[in-house]
């Protein structure tokens, strides 16, 4: 009598990832490129940026909540209501805006907040700065720019992002170049992933850790709830390999946000976690890496 074998089980996408001191740089050089190869998914880079400034203007934030202009684009969602400064109009889709703003919302939001993030750092400390220097540290020798609009408008550099105690961020990814907003950046761009760079403030006493999987974008078979749109995050977590990151002040990390699905566990605190970061990809030709937030 013949039978018939079982199919194989699929073998699981390992989530690769690398966690470094930023004394120890001299494997990730071109790292950036490496996310884009897809042999890379996650880059930690412990005490990337100044750790005690960083920790420093997190304890002033989280203790003057209350009397900052932070933005609320999720509020709609309680538990994923993430507060910013630095913008009331991101470069992704929200609860208030499922499509994300138009370009010329973004970008005059952009302008109008330019100086709110800047502000809470001490004086003498750019943080935008520290940022373009230690991305240029992953950049394989690529300038590293600001991305700017056909009118000469610059995109936001980064944002500050605050989730308190019971917030987190839902399981997604961050390939948004066909909104409107990207019009005019994503014909600049190697759109093959979008990487998200996050430097950490301040982080709670329990959960904000960060959970990436081997599911990705390009996936259909990731299970999705009744909905259609959102992703089934305990089916996911049986199906796909997933690493779970903490991060503490100072430490920054690179993630290929455009192709592995990710989530922000949910906070206990007080603290709150504290985070400023963006987005950052190279550009079509591959000479130079543009960042925006």
């Amino acid at each position: 009598m013949n039978t018939v074998a079982p199919p194989a089980p699929a073998l699981r996408r390992p989530v690769r990832t690398l966690d470094v001191g930023v004394q120890d740089l001299a494997g990730v050089g071109n790292a950036i490129e490496d996310i884009y190869a897809g042999t890379l998914d996650v880059l930690v880079v412990r005490g990337a940026l100044d750790a005690t400034m960083l920790a420093a203007t997190g304890e002033r934030l989280d203790a003057d909540a209350g009397g900052l202009a932070w933005s609320r684009p999720n509020i709609k969602m309680p538990v994923e209501d993430v507060q910013l400064l630095g913008t009331d109009t991101p470069a992704t889709p929200t609860f208030n805006a499922p499509r994300g703003a138009t370009l010329d919302d973004y970008l005059a939001s952009a302008a109008a907040h330019a100086g709110e993030a800047a502000a809470v750092f001490a004086p003498g400390y750019d943080a935008g700065a520290a940022i373009r220097q230690a991305i240029a540290r992953h950049a394989g020798g690529r300038a590293v720019e600001l991305a700017q609009a056909a009118d000469g408008r610059s995109y936001a550099p980064y944002t500050i992002r605050r989730l308190a105690d019971g917030r987190q961020i839902g399981l997604h990814h961050d390939f948004h170049y066909r909104l409107d907003l990207y019009r005019e950046l994503a014909p600049q761009l190697d759109t093959g992933t979008l990487v998200s760079f996050v430097a950490t403030l301040r982080a709670p006493r329990d959960g904000g850790e960060l959970f990436v999987y081997g599911a990705t974008s390009d996936d259909a078979a990731v299970p999705r709830l009744a909905n259609g749109f959102s992703f089934d995050l305990a089916a996911v977590e049986a199906g796909y390999d997933c690493a779970r990151l903490q991060l503490g002040a100072g430490d920054l990390f690179l993630l290929a946000a455009g192709r592995c699905l990710h989530r922000v566990g949910r906070v206990g605190g007080p603290p709150s976690r504290i985070t400023m970061g963006g987005f950052l990809a190279l550009d079509r030709a591959r000479q130079r890496v543009l960042f925006w937030s």
